[in-house]
């Protein structure tokens, strides 16, 4: 086993709409080795929403609450594939003070295993593909470079890159209340985004936030635009069990 000491953390959005993001994420993890444990369902919001909104009294309670049901599992690292609750976890120290265990994005953990125990992911998986920095991994904690050390490890994988990445990568349109708000508008948004990974000929769009895969997909679905939308794990686990998605 690689790690004994890990939760994962699955989120709201991946746990009840986008599910097969978190069902990859559990595939993945017990595929490359990683002993885990999760919450079920003692799990609860992360807090983001209340954080983004200006709530910051109730997003302590809700962080010291969390943070009181992970400790009781004696674990060092929270893992989670969503990269709003990733970046509100990062935040708890600043609003609740010090918290006993690391946190790390799936994109980490997943390098991390690769690098360390030489794990390949798999057989041939022949797709171009484009990678879609959300706003909460990328611009807001500086993470461009592990998710896509993890797409290039992929063999048969071809990494293509829009002309907007990395900190000037155009957002999904979902966040900040957008999507509640104005529907209409995040998907216009999105449907932008998509048009982008169409101009450099990609198979698949592949990101590393569910929130992102949701509006994405659904912002195809609407303007019939013809391009996969994979969330990060979702394409590992293509790999893991060799799959051949192209063309």
């Amino acid at each position: 086993m690689v790690r004994a000491d890990i939760l994962y953390w699955a989120g709201c959005m991946a746990s009840y709409r986008v599910k097969e993001s978190a069902k990859a994420t559990v595939r993945v993890l017990r595929a490359l080795g990683v002993e885990f444990t999760m919450l079920g369902e003692e799990e609860g919001c992360c807090g983001s929403v209340l954080l983004r909104t200006g709530q910051r009294e109730a997003a302590k309670k809700i962080a010291r609450e969390n943070v009181r049901r992970i400790s009781r599992r004696n674990v060092e690292v929270v893992v989670t594939s969503c990269a709003g609750c990733f970046r509100t976890f990062r935040e708890y120290p600043e609003i609740i003070g010090n918290i006993p265990f690391e946190t790390l994005h799936i994109s980490q953990l997943i390098e991390d295993v690769l690098s360390e125990c030489g794990v390949e992911l798999g057989g041939e998986v022949r797709l171009k593909v484009t990678y879609h920095d959300p706003c909460h991994l990328g611009r807001h904690l500086g993470i461009y470079e592990a998710p896509r050390r993890v797409i290039k490890a992929i063999p048969g994988v071809t990494l293509v890159e829009m002309a907007k990445s990395r900190d000037e990568a155009y957002c999904c349109g979902a966040g900040g209340g957008v999507r509640s708000a104005l529907t209409d508008l995040s998907l216009a948004i999105a449907a932008e985004r998509l048009k982008q990974a169409i101009s450099v000929g990609v198979d698949v769009l592949v990101t590393a936030c569910p929130f992102c895969v949701k509006n994405l997909r659904d912002a195809a679905d609407r303007y019939g635009l013809d391009v996969r939308v994979l969330d990060l794990p979702e394409l590992v686990w293509e790999a893991l069990r060799g799959v051949t998605s192209g063309p």
